[in-house]
C-alpha cells in the first residue's frame, strides 16, 4: 500500500509518466523508476520502448537493463534507441544494455548522427560464436555501433541473431571495411536489406549471390569515405 501511495511522488522525482497504452516513451532519468513501477500491482509489459540516450549516464543504462531482465519471459518485443545526443562514446554498460536486448527483444533500432573517432578496426574486431540473440530485425543508423569498443557486438549480433530485416545506413564504415563486412555475413533468414548508397556495388553483388532477398533499398542519405 505504501508503495501505491508513494510511487507517484517518486516518479514525478524521476520525470518519469506511467505509459497508458503500449507505449513507454523513456528519458535517462525515467530509467532509475522503472523497477518501482515494476513491483505496482498497475504494472503492463510495454511492448514498444522508446529511449532517448540524450544525457544518459552508465547508471541509466544499467536500470534499463535490470528492468528487462526482470521481465523474464514478459519480453518487451520493440526497443528503439535514440542517440541523437549521445552518448558519443559506446560504453561496457551500454553494450551490456545492447546485449540484454539482443537476448530478450525481437526488434532493435538504434537511430543517431555520424560520431567522430577511432576507425571501425573491423579485421581485429573479435566475435562471440555463441551469444543468443532473439533479434529478427535490426537498424542500426549511427557509426556509434562501428567504435572499436562496439564492432565486436555489432559483428556478434550480426552472425548470431536470426535476422529477417536488416538495415545499415550511416556507419562510417569505408569501402575497404564495407567490403569486409559483407564478405564474411551469411544471413539465412534475411528477407529486407536496407544499406547506404556507397556500400560498394562489388561486394553487395556478391552477398546478394549467398541470399534470397525479397527487397532491397539503397539508402541515399548515407555517406562512406574510403
Amino acid at each position: 500500500l505504501f508503495r501505491q501511495i508513494a510511487a507517484p511522488h517518486y516518479f514525478a522525482l524521476f520525470e518519469f509518466s506511467i505509459p497508458q497504452d503500449n507505449y513507454l516513451p523513456l528519458e535517462a532519468k525515467g530509467c532509475e523508476a522503472l523497477l518501482v513501477w515494476r513491483r505496482m500491482h498497475a504494472f503492463i509489459v510495454p511492448k514498444h520502448i522508446y529511449f532517448s540516450t540524450s544525457h544518459a549516464k552508465d547508471r541509466h543504462f544499467y536500470a534499463l537493463r535490470i528492468f528487462l531482465e526482470s521481465l523474464m519471459d514478459l519480453n518487451v518485443p520493440w526497443v528503439y534507441i535514440y542517440t541523437f545526443s549521445g552518448p558519443y562514446e559506446p560504453t561496457i554498460t551500454f553494450l551490456d544494455l545492447l546485449a540484454t536486448i539482443c537476448s530478450k527483444c525481437k526488434e532493435l533500432s538504434c537511430h543517431g548522427t555520424r560520431v567522430g573517432g577511432s576507425k571501425s578496426q573491423l579485421g581485429l574486431a573479435v566475435r562471440t560464436p555463441n551469444c543468443q540473440s532473439k533479434l529478427q530485425v535490426l537498424e542500426i543508423t549511427s557509426s556509434l555501433f562501428f567504435t572499436p569498443l562496439s564492432i565486436a557486438f555489432t559483428l556478434t549480433t550480426l552472425q548470431n541473431a536470426p535476422l529477417t530485416k536488416l538495415r545499415l545506413t550511416d556507419t562510417g564504415l569505408t569501402i575497404t571495411e564495407w567490403m569486409s563486412l559483407l564478405k564474411d555475413l551469411h544471413l539465412k533468414h534475411l528477407c529486407i536489406l536496407e544499406v547506404e548508397a556507397l556500400c560498394p556495388v562489388h561486394g553487395l553483388v556478391k552477398f546478394l549471390s549467398r541470399h534470397e532477398l525479397n527487397t532491397l533499398v539503397i539508402s541515399s542519405l548515407a555517406s562512406v569515405t574510403d
